[in-house]
């Protein structure tokens, strides 16, 4: 399989992770994030991956109680930190966007570091790292169609794909996108993950929680990537 890809991570099981240990669920985010790092640093090192998208935060969670949202605020800004100091980020020059459909609720020092995570990367074009945090798909697709542009143009023309996908924040289709959680094999929840960029992507499922990601599973999971057919729709 030829060309460059664009691919996802949907984590999930952070909480379970944590409970089935009897620790408190931020413990278990704060192992995700390790992970995510994991993820992403194994995207880098494959040059035929120019774009990685990792879910965060989504819309849904910020019903999540109180203390839980401020450790995970916490545990972002350090995720975030370390991204900014991240070698593999500067010598691969990977632009990091970050998308937020609904950026409010979030806390002003977590909103300014990644703003300066974006600025300070804004140069680098051999990858493009999108983190979603505070973000959801439907909304995502409504601003897009909402956009001044795109409401007039609807008003007396009708709109197009090419008019919507101008509107988003993430632009490009998504290739592959990856799951981890502890349910069957079959199931491709997406969890308001990249809804219009995902329409013609394979999914793989890791049944296990996020918290226990390795690279043997990344591994195993493009192995599967490379071997597939993809059709989109033909």
């Amino acid at each position: 399989m030829n060309g460059k890809f664009h691919v996802g991570m949907i984590p999930d099981g952070n909480r379970r992770w944590a409970k089935e240990r009897g620790l408190k669920p931020w413990e278990g985010h704060k192992v995700g994030s390790e992970k995510a790092e994991l993820f992403i640093e194994w995207c880098i090192d494959h040059p035929e991956i120019d774009e990685i998208t990792a879910y965060g935060l989504s819309e849904e969670n910020f019903k999540r109680p109180t203390e839980e949202l401020q450790q995970l605020y916490a545990i972002y800004v350090e995720e975030l930190t370390r991204l900014l100091n991240n070698k593999k980020i500067h010598d691969g020059k990977v632009r990091v966007n970050i998308v937020s459909t609904d950026p409010h609720p979030l806390p002003g020092k977590l909103k300014g570091l990644m703003d300066r995570l974006k600025n300070e990367t804004k140069s680098y074009n051999l990858k493009l790292l999108n983190m979603l945090i505070g973000y959801t798909g439907q909304s995502e697709i409504l601003q897009a169609v909402s956009t001044p542009g795109n409401r007039i143009k609807n008003l007396f023309f009708g709109l197009k794909e090419s008019d919507l996908e101008r509107g988003l924040q993430v632009k490009n289709p998504c290739d592959f996108i990856i799951r981890t959680g502890t349910e069957e094999k079959k199931r491709e929840a997406k969890s308001g993950f990249l809804l219009w960029q995902s329409a013609y992507a394979e999914y793989y499922h890791i049944n296990k929680y996020f918290p226990e990601l390795t690279d043997t599973d990344l591994n195993e999971s493009w192995e599967y990537f490379k071997g597939t057919r993809r059709r989109k729709g033909l």
